[in-house]
């Protein structure tokens, strides 16, 4: 399932992932980072990004990064103030992390490119997971409103099984360790089940929220009404001269409890 090994400046991401396809733009301020970038920019402007286990790690080194990352083409570089740099870039390919060639000054990582395996599967067998991974991400659209009528329309149009998969992965918000998760999804089967199961939990999530809700809003309504009720009954007595009538009623029986009477006169 991989192409020949080859060599690229890489760099450390925290907290984030990058997938192939997406076109996202982060910022760095490690040494090491901005030096990984120079060097690419040198060369193709090809760079291996590669996520980090911890995000609190400052310098880490080959056990403390993830197996596979993405080979992404860098588009353009902004230098920002106390020395950042924005970087915009193209996620191309996913790759497996072999080793570090060098880690100083920068990263370089020996890398081999994961090929598709779509050929393997046979065509009834790609559009059951088509017509399934549909529904799920229509249901999510619908539910969500996290994608656009129109994108989510462009995406189910889409005839081909993985660059369906590949579209909705790259057009959902995800955190970086399902992400991550999907990244290293390396056969087509894999990331259908992958991306279904995350979309799944997301419209099951999307439920008990909507449940939820329904039932706030039940409660509120009820106190609302309650609320109502009390101010009309608090301008009728007011209509009536009969404002303040518990308060009366509980200073007769005060009264009557401090008077000097046999009881039955007091009864």
């Amino acid at each position: 399932m991989t192409q020949s090994v080859n060599t690229l400046p890489a760099i450390a991401l925290r907290g984030t992932t990058i997938l192939p396809d997406m076109i996202v733009h982060f910022d760095v301020s490690r040494e090491r980072s901005i030096k990984a970038i120079e060097a690419a920019m040198l060369h193709e402007q090809e760079i291996f990004l590669i996520t980090q286990k911890d995000p609190e790690v400052e310098e880490p080194g080959l056990s403390q990064l993830y197996k596979v990352g993405t080979i992404a083409y860098i588009k353009q570089v902004i230098k920002l103030p106390h020395d950042l740099l924005r970087v915009f870039v193209e996620g191309r390919e996913r790759a497996a992390l072999l080793s570090l060639t060098q880690e100083e000054p920068f990263l370089n990582a020996e890398i081999a490119v994961i090929e598709t395996d779509k050929d393997q599967y046979g065509e009834n067998i790609k559009e059951a997971m088509h017509r399934s991974l549909s529904e799920l991400f229509q249901q999510y659209s619908r539910d969500s409103r996290k994608v656009s009528r129109e994108l989510a329309v462009q995406i189910l149009n889409i005839g081909d099984l993985e660059e369906l998969i590949t579209q909705i992965s790259v057009n959902i918000p995800l955190t970086w360790q399902n992400r991550q998760n999907f990244l290293e999804a390396l056969t087509l089967e894999n990331r259908y089940e992958v991306l279904g199961a995350i979309l799944q939990n997301e419209i099951e999530i999307l439920k008990v929220g909507q449940e939820l809700q329904k039932k706030l809003k039940t409660r509120i309504d009820k106190n609302q009404r309650e609320y109502i009720l009390r101010e009309q009954m608090k301008l009728i007595r007011e209509e009536l001269g009969e404002e303040n009538t518990s308060d009366t009623a509980e200073e007769y029986r005060k009264k009557l409890k401090d008077l000097d009477a046999p009881k039955g006169v007091k009864d």
